[in-house]
């Protein structure tokens, strides 16, 4: 009987250790799914799946422009959350959430699907809950952990209407800092000037010694020039904002620019500092004029 015992306690044993490692190695697809099934739940989406695929959608805006196509330069303002909060990348304004390029290249892949066949037309938004195993994987990205099931929304633009979206939030931009004061061009500049400066005028054929400091509209310096260690510059060289703006003071003088995309690095941006269709804030005092 005790032999009995004995050898029912090893059974036992071996039994639990047995059961305990069928919960601990559960695939990845049971894991995406009940994770992606508690975010909905928790956070009371609407959202429908994609033919049986475990990616989940929601239409926020329908897409009111022109049809997408996979062979087409889209650009997209994104933002993505995992599921467990422990990455979250929202600010708008930065390189990771500004998109312009073919659409067929975006990843991952279950976004392009969904722009594609769910969204369908440009001017729209939508929302796309991708588990992990169709995200970037167990070995994520450079800024994405491992096996992180992700919250996206995609806002696709019309590159026919990022003038006006540039104008509006330029203008949402000023508000927001309590920013007065400023003029704006035909050319969608806005402009103050501190100082009009009382030497040289300047021309496009000038060439300008300057301090001044470059902002995205997040607050990040991207380029700067200090009191001390001035740049040097062809006016003809830079950007066409400063071309049409730094002309509006002599030498001596002081402006700020809130420069639209067009005018700065156009749709492409300039990698990495300077995100795609960016409007650029510019504190400029020209020390001097050749």
């Amino acid at each position: 009987m005790k032999q009995f015992f004995k050898y029912a306690f090893a059974v036992i044993f071996l039994s639990g250790i047995l059961v305990s490692c069928v919960k601990e190695y559960e695939s990845i697809e049971v894991i995406d799914d009940r994770n992606v099934k508690e975010y909905i739940q928790k956070n009371s989406l609407s959202v429908q799946e994609y033919n049986g695929t475990g990616v989940y959608y929601q239409v926020v805006s329908p897409g009111l422009g022109a049809e997408v196509q996979y062979s087409e330069l889209t650009p997209a303002i994104i933002t993505i959350r995992s599921l467990d909060g422990k990455y979250v990348a929202v600010d708008t304004f930065s390189n990771g959430n500004r998109y312009y390029n073919y659409l067929g290249y975006f990843n991952p892949e279950a976004v392009r699907v969904g722009i594609k066949e769910v969204l369908k037309k440009s001017n729209g938004t939508i929302r796309i809950i991708v588990p992990s195993r169709l995200a970037f994987g167990r070995n994520g990205t450079a800024q994405i952990p491992g096996n992180s099931s992700l919250d996206i929304v995609v806002k696709v633009m019309e590159k026919e209407k990022i003038p006006k979206y540039d104008d509006y939030t330029i203008i949402k931009y000023m508000e927001k800092n309590a920013m007065t004061g400023f003029t704006k061009t035909s050319t969608g500049i806005y402009y103050k000037i501190g100082q009009p400066g009382t030497g040289s005028p300047i021309t496009i054929d000038s060439t300008v010694v300057a301090n001044y400091t470059g902002k995205l509209l997040n607050g990040a310096i991207f380029d700067r020039a200090v009191a001390g260690s001035e740049a040097t510059f062809s006016l003809v060289s830079v950007i066409k904002g400063w071309q049409q703006a730094i002309p509006l003071i002599n030498q001596g003088g002081s402006i700020r620019m809130l420069i639209p995309s067009a005018l700065a690095y156009g749709m492409e941006g300039s990698s990495p500092s300077i995100p795609p269709f960016s409007c650029l804030d510019f504190e400029v005092n020209v020390t001097d004029v050749k």
